[in-house]
């Protein structure tokens, strides 16, 4: 997917500007790794995180580079007092957050409210892989409970690391990813059960 250098450094979007997660210094901060490091070692894990944060497929790979630009171009404002990946985490969160107003603007902007919304949500689903399935679930679900199931569940994050990504305490990191889980069990339910309805 990439060759393990750090992409060429553009100028941000203005849309960048708001200052991103800060990492204040202190007696347990560490200076960040290079950025290249930081490139290779969590590029995988930042494209995952835009595209669950509902970054558009096809701009995914833009917002990508824009967060590892945001990480080069402030890199001096940073220090690592707790996980790298929550720092990225951070800045992921808020250039996802642009990418989809800019897309909601764009789809404002030339879809025709009048045109048919498409197929319906069950035969949707029914023609969807168990993959699929889930991701609609989760779409289902609100972003704070959302996101703490996919760093623990599907990423595999320890949860205090969770916890520090979203910026809670461990207790409220536990019960959201079980509230996550349960409303995931609660709708797959339903996608089978409609299945087995519309079964001959």
């Amino acid at each position: 997917m990439h060759d393990g250098s750090i992409p060429p450094v553009l100028a941000p979007p203005a849309a960048l500007g708001d200052p991103a997660p800060r990492a204040h210094d202190g007696p347990h901060a560490a200076a960040l790794p290079a950025v290249a490091e930081l490139f290779r070692e969590h590029y995988e894990f930042v494209w995952r995180l835009t595209g669950r944060l509902g970054v558009p497929a096809a701009v995914v790979d833009d917002a990508v580079q824009d967060v590892f630009v945001v990480l080069h171009q402030r890199r001096h404002e940073f220090a690592v007092r707790g996980s790298v990946r929550a720092l990225l985490y951070g800045i992921t969160r808020r250039v996802a957050r642009r990418y989809r107003e800019r897309a909601a603007r764009h789809v404002e902007l030339v879809d025709d409210p009048r045109e048919p919304a498409g197929p319906g949500l069950d035969e949707e689903l029914a023609r969807r892989q168990a993959a699929a399935v889930l991701r609609d679930a989760l779409a289902g679900i609100d972003e704070d409970k959302r996101m703490a199931f996919v760093l623990a569940d599907i990423e595999g994050l320890p949860m205090p690391e969770v916890a520090e990504c979203l910026e809670i305490n461990l207790n409220t990191a536990y019960s959201r990813v079980r509230v996550a889980r349960q409303l995931l069990q609660r709708a797959i339910a339903r996608h089978h059960a409609r299945a087995l309805r519309r079964a001959p």
